[in-house]
This record gives structure tokens, sequence and C-alpha cells, in this order.
């Protein structure tokens, strides 16, 4: 009892506390963030060297004895670590932005305990230096289309170019615009991505785009434009059709959905066909158009397109 009363009587004059945890527990090392210093890329608003393009990125501790390195990289947490050259120095890194535009480079000091200060994040400006792509929003598949790259920089002797992440494929670069004929072997949504490299080994930044690929076969007409009043009763017209996928031999079409009413059109060697069609009354006329191997495959997709008559 009595003890309970002195322990009442220590409360109330404030001299008993509960027990702190043990300093090294509960003490949070507070590590001083660091500076960062870039000859090429400074964080001062302006534009600088070019994607591709390599700098050189000092970080200092500023003394602090606690930082034994850095963790840095152009995603936040950063996570490439790099030694500092004495307790409460510095490291000198090389480091390469990829893209034109505002970029950040994320860097920590690092005590060796693992602990980490506040982030720094350093600014700045990239000039561009990817190449331009021109190409087809929609290609065929597995035959080729037209993609044409210019340079962003000076000296470039080659392109790389990639499709889904697939294999990098090396082509010479040419005066001015370099054409690439490029062959997807897929239908759908597509990514292509392309940088140059010059002469002294210097690689751009990376330029990238995206495209479909359908096998639905081509349909163009001058006497009736899709989707366009032309003509009118009894003017005829001749729809030109061009394959999207190797080996046709013929072509399906319907009118109006009419899937039960096919007209059959025979291709020429080179997959090519064309018909005519003669309309008996003013309105809208609207056509699916298939393409059709030797095997009997019908192309996947089909082509609408609209005859509007005046």
């Amino acid at each position: 009892m009595r003890i309970r009363q002195r322990f009442t009587a220590l409360l109330a004059v404030g001299v008993v506390a509960f027990s702190a945890a043990p300093a090294q527990a509960s003490a949070t090392s507070l590590i001083a963030e660091p500076t960062v210093t870039s000859a090429e890329y400074p964080d001062d608003g302006a534009w600088h060297p070019g994607a591709g393009m390599p700098g050189s990125f000092t970080f200092d501790a500023n003394g602090d004895s606690a930082v034994v390195g850095f963790s840095y990289g152009n995603t936040d947490p950063a996570g490439t670590y790099v030694a500092a050259n004495h307790p409460g120095g510095t490291a000198t890194v090389s480091y390469t932005p990829q893209t034109s535009g505002p970029n950040d480079l994320y860097v920590v000091s690092v005590d060796s305990a693992g602990n980490r200060s506040p982030q720094h994040v350093h600014h700045f400006y990239v000039k561009s230096t990817e190449p331009v792509i021109k190409g087809p929003w929609e290609t065929g598949v597995g035959v080729p289309a037209e993609f044409r790259f210019t340079p962003g920089i000076a000296d470039v002797v080659s392109y790389t170019y990639r499709i889904d992440s697939g294999p990098e494929t090396t082509i010479a670069a040419s005066a001015g615009a370099t054409t690439a004929n490029i062959v997807t072997a897929d239908l759908g949504s597509h990514r292509i991505e392309v940088w140059s490299t010059t002469g002294a080994g210097l690689k751009s930044g990376t330029a990238a785009t995206t495209y479909r690929a359908s096998d639905a076969p081509l349909v163009a007409s001058t006497d009736y434009p899709d989707s366009q009043g032309s003509g009118g009763p009894g003017v005829a017209g001749v729809f030109h059709l061009t394959p999207r996928t190797p080996g046709v031999v013929e072509y399906v079409y319907y009118f109006n959905e009419e899937w039960s009413e096919p007209t059959v059109v025979p291709a020429g060697a080179d997959g090519k066909a064309s018909f005519t069609f003669t309309p008996a009354a003013s309105g809208f006329y609207p056509i699916q158009v298939y393409s059709r191997t030797a095997d009997g495959k019908r192309s996947a997709l089909g082509r609408d397109y609209y005859i509007v008559v005046n």
C-alpha cells in the first residue's frame, strides 16, 4: 500500500515518467539532403545537350560524416547506389537522359545503416534529339508498309527500330529522310520505337508512335469516294480493291450486311481487283469487303465503305 501511495504522489508532482525506448532504437538519423550539380544538365530552367547525350552529375553530402553513399535514379524512389569518395564526401556519375523535355533525377544520401536522407530532385530540361517518324496509321498484316525516319541530330549514320519490344533492326541512314519497309505480323495495335546513331557512336533519344495493323482490304473509287455524295442514279462507279495480307486470290463483298448475298470478285496476279456498281436510285449503299486466300481463308477483318449517291 505504501508503494502505491508513493507512486501516486510521484505522479502528482511529475517525477515519474514511463521509461523511454533505447536511444538507438527510437532515434532517427537525420541525414542531410544532398546537393546535385551538373555541368551538362544544370537545374537552371534552360535547355541542355539532348536526349541520348550523357552528362556528369556530382552528388555532395556537404560534410555530413554519416553519409557513406548515395542512391539515384529517374524514378521515385531512387534505386541505384554509388559510394561516396569518403564519409561526408561526394560521388560523380555519368547519366544519360533518354527522353527530351523536362527530366528529373532523384537523389538521396545514405548512411552505413541504410538510412536515407530527404530526397533531392534535380530538375533539368533536355533538348530533342529523337528522329521524326512518319508512317501510316494503319498497315497491312504480313505485307511491307513504308515508314520514314528524319534525323533530330547531325551526322546520323543509322537508325534502329523495334516493334512492341521485339528484336531490334538497324538500317543505314540516307541523306534526308530514310525509308524502312516494315512488315507487321499480327493484327491489332502496335508501337514502333526508333533511335538514331551518329558516326561518333552517339545514340539519340528514342521516338515512338503507335499504329494498327489490319488485314481488311483497301477500297477506293474516284467515282464514288467513301462517305461522300457523288454520281447519281444510273451512273456507274468503279471500285478498286487492294490486298492487305499475302496470297489473296479473290474478294467477297456484301451490300447492307446482307450476308446471304455475297458477290465474289477474282483477284489478279498482284492480288488486286476491281468491280463496277451502278446504283438504281439515290441513297446510301453501305458495303463490306473481305479478301480470301487460295485455301479459302477469309480476312479476319472487313473494310466498311459507304457509297452515297446524289
